[in-house]
């Protein structure tokens, strides 16, 4: 929604002469006053600003009178261009002068979630000196069958290179072998029964399932026994698909212990809807679907969505050279491995999927977004959270 403003400069200079500090102090946020001293009290800077407010009290369609000035500020980006925010919504600004008069006009850009990233960081921590391995989780990744054998391996790779202290990729008997070659650090573990799984992952400190694992009745009757478990788990890829047959399974579990990685398509198999019908409404969708099942969904694409069906966060880290094969494969595992270390649901999910980004973003500068591919992500991921460690 369009706003526009016109000032008369000479009104704003006689309040200000009037007034002083005061005035500034009533109508200007502590950064904007920053901004203006750093002008030398220009009054055309002044008025430029109370017009900007003006102008986005407008674009919100409310009126300065529902707001008070304070809940609206005006931002000037790298290139010294103004923006302005309003809760959680951003909007873009032109501020000009023309003889006697400022002028500014207000477009609406969009809205914002959970702006402040730093919030979902403060569970990372440097190593006590006295760690061992048990100290930082205990994971096992149901991924991977007969020729999806690199699902398993980027997940788990990629929950060890997280931080987890152990990390097991649950397999079928028929890749046991070859995953036990593959690995050095992981261990492959493989069940003669589902009793013997469960009693397994009774140990573990989270789960994850789906990935590679394969679609049809025995993988349906394995997810619906994992999700029996009391733990938080992770479903994802084949996961979803299965769970898609019976969404009942959801509404077993505890509260908010379940997280779904859901592309749009996989989505669209969740939900009912096209997948048009998705990208033309995700938040709301994904909003909605979170609060339906208790669960927290993590729709993946670009500016990826989280939510619990009351709290968005909207991911802006990573690129399009993400779009890889096996990218949403080390995603299950940097979210599983965060859980393991004791991270809650909404907030490993949100952590998760910029860490992901983040290093995603570190690999398509070090290799280009075209030859990027999912384990340079992995292989970026200890450099995201040397950004982002809080020391002891």
């Amino acid at each position: 929604m369009l706003g526009v403003d016109i000032v008369k400069i000479n009104r704003i200079e006689k309040i200000y002469n009037k007034f002083g500090n005061k005035f500034l102090e009533k109508v200007f946020t502590d950064k904007e006053i920053i901004y203006i001293e750093k002008k030398n009290y220009s009054i055309e800077t002044i008025a430029g600003l109370f017009a900007a407010k003006e102008a986005l009290s407008k674009s919100m369609g409310t009126g300065i009178s529902k707001l008070t000035f304070k809940n609206i500020e005006i931002f000037h980006d790298k290139n010294n261009a103004p923006y302005g925010k309003v809760y959680n919504k951003i909007f873009d600004l032109s501020i000009s002068h023309e003889r006697e008069y400022a002028i500014a006009v207000s477009n609406f850009r969009e809205e914002i979630y959970n702006d402040d990233i730093d919030e979902f960081f403060k569970v990372l921590r440097r190593r006590s000196l006295n760690s061992h391995k048990g100290d930082f989780g205990k994971v096992s990744i149901i991924a991977g069958s007969k020729g999806m054998t690199g699902a398993g391996y980027l997940a788990s790779n990629a929950a060890l290179r997280s931080g987890s202290g152990l990390v097991y990729n649950i397999v079928p008997e028929d890749i046991l072998d070859i995953m036990s070659i593959k690995y050095i650090e992981v261990i492959a573990k493989s069940f003669e029964n589902i009793d013997s799984l469960i009693v397994f992952l009774e140990n573990m400190d989270s789960i994850a399932i789906g990935p590679g694992m394969g679609i049809g009745k025995k993988e349906e009757i394995l997810l619906e026994e994992v999700l029996k478990l009391d733990k938080n788990i992770v479903i994802d890829a084949d996961g979803i698909t299965n769970l898609s047959r019976n969404l009942d399974l959801l509404k077993n579990r505890k509260e908010y212990s379940t997280i779904l990685t859901p592309h749009s398509g996989e989505f669209s198999r969740l939900c009912g809807l096209s997948v048009n019908e998705i990208e033309n409404n995700r938040i709301n969708i994904a909003k909605e679907f979170a609060q339906k099942y208790s669960c927290i969904l993590l729709l993946k694409g670009n500016k990826t969505i989280v939510t619990d069906g009351k709290r968005v966060y909207l991911n802006r880290s990573g690129n399009p050279g993400m779009a890889t094969a096996g990218s949403g494969d080390v995603l299950t595992g940097m979210i599983t491995s965060l859980l393991g270390r004791g991270v809650g649901t909404y907030k490993a999910a949100c952590c998760g999927s910029y860490l992901h980004g983040r290093a995603g973003d570190l690999a398509g500068k070090a290799v280009g977004q075209e030859a990027l591919v999912a384990s340079d992500i992995i292989n970026n991921i200890y450099k995201v959270i040397e950004e982002l460690y809080i020391d002891l």
